[in-house]
């Protein structure tokens, strides 16, 4: 199967950050002077850097793991969602 290989921009940190802060993808898009379809293909290489990530959780959920992202980078509501995820993680493990 085909994996791309995508690597860190400067561009796609910025994305994550305005992701964690809880922008959607036409604020990011507006935000930054980004075409919608160019932020959503900057996001799709972003999860393909941090691995098999399928949504903004689990993105922003490894940028904190890799140090990509600090706790003061989150909004509230995605600082609850973190909380959640990580209980969730947490619940089904089993070490």
């Amino acid at each position: 199967m085909y994996k791309h290989r995508a690597t860190m921009t400067d561009r796609r940190h910025q994305i994550l950050i305005l992701m964690a802060k809880g922008y959607k993808n036409k604020q990011i898009a507006r935000k930054m002077g980004l075409s919608l379809s160019n932020t959503r293909m900057q996001k799709w290489r972003l999860y393909c850097f941090l691995g098999e990530i399928h949504t903004a959780i689990d993105a922003i959920y490894m940028g904190l793991q890799m140090g990509l992202l600090h706790k003061n980078d989150l909004c509230e509501a995605i600082r609850e969602e973190i909380y959640d995820y990580e209980s969730e993680k947490q619940m089904y493990s089993y070490t």
